[in-house]
């Protein structure tokens, strides 16, 4: 995965618009399932929750629960949104939504 990585910082422009494109037509549900093939962990979205900050106006966070690859105890955390979809574009998080037929 870290060679997905690579290549993502050795792109074009027009490539990473591309990118860009692909990330927002991700939409993240409560429910939808996540693994994280670099940190190896999966997780679950729990709450979608909206922050306002004054200089990047609206900012949309999750609250995450994670699990360890097999292994049963979990954390919770929080991941941004954009960040997400982001990775899930290039590929070095897996997405399964509960909205996919």
């Amino acid at each position: 995965m870290l060679a997905v990585w690579s290549h993502v910082t050795q792109m074009s422009e027009n490539d990473l618009e591309l990118l860009r494109a692909k990330a927002e037509d991700v939409t993240l549900n409560v429910g939808d399932i996540i693994i994280d093939h670099i940190a190896e962990m999966r997780g679950i979205l729990l709450k979608r929750i909206r922050h306002i900050d004054m200089i990047e106006d609206d900012i949309f966070l999750w609250e995450v629960k994670l699990f360890k690859n097999n292994n049963s105890d979990y954390t919770e955390t929080i991941m941004e949104e954009e960040g997400l979809k982001f990775s899930i574009a290039i590929g070095t998080v897996e997405w399964h939504s509960v909205e996919q037929s």
